[in-house]
């Protein structure tokens, strides 16, 4: 034997087949404890031999029950009646089983089996121990003419189920009631808090709910920007006036011009006028230091003549500077540094995340509720650059944190609140209310977040009837008939007319049903005519 199998005492016959199904080896060795399922009938044996002849694999029997010896004989199994021994104590010749036999299953209740032996590769297949109320599987005949007799009383009831089922759920009816209305159109003035506690009809305060976010993002930008952080040459200047007598003031930071580059003065000098002395004219004369505009060697110009740049041509000829040395000390050293371009793009990119981080996150806050257009005030909270523009660096940081304020509402309860604002203005027997095509439109005049409320401008479209109580109209025709129904609604004042609808139409019981979700009481406006539409009212 090449390997050993270790059978559970209430094994099936076609769990072993698997078992031996899925061994890869030729020799096989079942160990079977007594009184073990599988020993219970020949027909087990016969059908284990069977599966064993076409799968081409040699197996035997190690078992210590008799009566299981005897049979394994039979069939041709060879016998063992230990692990440990080497010769069968029972070897007869195997009989070839028919392919065309038939052989039926049976189980029995057996025992567990002995330790597994030395040297021999051993599969353990475990399974659950079979309970201790365990009972032997047999094969029970259906008594059809029994379960005939229960079937149609079973039929029977589930048919009247599904009609009581028919009845609770299917009936629906749909109560259509016509009444004479004007279109009412007004534009009012009134607020939403962000707190429920403000809620006030008379002072026409909604109450809605203040979602409040901050959103802060950081990131690092590369420069771009290129600057010249190099020397700035520079010099003394000698001012002639021959202009007229009258002195020239040269303000701190006037610009003269030499060679096409440009010079600044470092200080305010006044430049005496012209004087006649032993007949010749004689320019008044100062001195000025000046330094060049930027930094660079290409500003250590030659001495020469410089203009004043900022006067007429006429006065450059007759005021003008003049330098008796060439200007030094002017060197480039370009250096990477923040660009204006650099610092508003990083803030445009961060900007627009920090925005739409916030727009996401309202958007799952207010799930459900309105936000209106421009109700959303965005202020930022900090702009904070790791370098500033025009400071030397190959990258920055900049970070951006903004703080968000909007104030959003129920669309359903506002339009309660606000046709309830409007009734009370009525007549105690007219009430309002919103025909198919009338709306209650909300729109943003003034955002005081730091007062928590958001002040709307309504314009209101609606429709003013007789007041009609549709719930109470629901209550009183539960249950009635058809002909009970109708009477009701024909008494109730105001009305012009009312029309049931069942639902479905082939229903049989023309009847109210008796639950509230069932009926639908809706309001049919005949207009009548249009009220002129009043001014705009403001707030108390």
């Amino acid at each position: 034997m090449d390997e050993i199998l270790y059978l559970e005492p209430d094994e099936e016959i076609t769990s072993v087949i698997d078992k031996i199904k899925q061994s890869k080896v030729k020799r096989l060795g079942l160990v079977v404890s007594r009184e073990a399922t599988i020993l219970q009938s020949v027909v087990n044996l016969k059908l284990l031999v069977k599966e064993a002849v076409n799968l081409g694999k040699e197996i035997s029997l190690i078992t210590s029950d008799r009566i299981g010896r005897n049979l394994a004989a039979k069939v041709g199994l060879p016998v063992y009646d230990s692990v440990k021994n080497q010769q069968p104590i029972f070897q007869p010749p195997a009989p070839v089983p028919s392919s065309e036999e038939i052989i039926e299953i049976d189980a029995r209740k057996t025992q567990p089996i002995e330790e597994k032996p030395k040297g021999v590769s051993v599969h353990h297949f475990q399974t659950p121990p079979p309970s201790r109320n365990f009972v032997p599987k047999t094969r029970k005949e259906i008594n059809w003419s029994k379960a005939h007799r229960l079937l149609w009383p079973m039929l029977t009831i589930v048919f009247i189920l599904i009609l009581i089922g028919a009845f609770l759920i299917l009936p629906k009816v749909n109560v259509k009631l016509s009444v004479k209305a004007e279109d009412f159109q007004k534009m009012l003035e009134g607020q939403i808090s962000g707190s429920q506690d403000s809620a006030s009809i008379d002072n026409k305060v909604f109450a809605g709910k203040m979602i409040d976010l901050l959103s802060e993002k950081e990131e690092s930008f590369p420069t771009t920007g290129k600057k010249n952080l190099g020397g700035k040459a520079s010099g003394t200047l000698t001012l002639y006036n021959y202009w007229d007598s009258g002195p020239q003031d040269i303000s701190a930071g006037a610009k003269f011009s030499s060679s096409s580059k440009t010079f600044i003065a470092k200080q305010s000098v006044s430049v005496p006028g012209t004087s006649i002395r032993g007949g010749n004219i004689v320019p008044g004369t100062a001195t000025v230091e000046i330094e060049a505009e930027n930094p660079g060697e290409d500003y250590n110009v030659k001495s020469g003549r410089f203009t004043i740049v900022g006067l007429i041509a006429s006065q450059q000829e007759k005021i003008y500077g003049q330098s008796s040395k060439d200007l030094t000390g002017g060197f480039s050293k370009e250096v990477q540094v923040v660009s204006q371009v650099d610092y508003d793009q990083a803030k445009a990119k961060l900007t627009k995340e920090v925005t739409d981080a916030l727009q996401k996150e309202l958007e799952e806050k207010s799930a459900g509720l309105v936000v209106l257009d421009q109700a959303t005030q965005i202020d930022a909270v900090e702009e904070k650059p790791s370098a500033k523009v025009d400071e030397e660096a190959t990258s920055f940081l900049l970070k951006i944190k903004e703080h968000s304020q909007t104030i959003v509402f129920s669309r359903a309860n506002f339009d309660k609140f606000i046709l309830t604002v409007l009734e009370k203005q009525l007549p105690y027997d007219k009430m309002i209310s919103l025909g198919p095509n009338d709306s209650i439109l909300p729109k943003v005049k003034e955002k005081k977040y730091d007062q928590n409320i958001l002040i709307l401008e309504v314009n209101a479209t609606a429709k003013i009837s007789s007041r009609i109580d549709t719930e109470k109209v629901k209550d009183n025709i539960l249950g009635k008939s058809q002909t009970e129904a109708q009477n009701l609604l024909n008494n109730i004042d105001g009305l012009a007319g009312a029309q049931l609808s069942f639902f479905p139409a082939w229903w049989p019981i023309k009847r109210i049903p008796n639950f509230k979700q069932n009926v639908g009481v809706n309001l049919d406006y005949l207009e009548v005519q249009a009220t002129p539409t009043p001014t705009a009212e403001a707030t108390p």
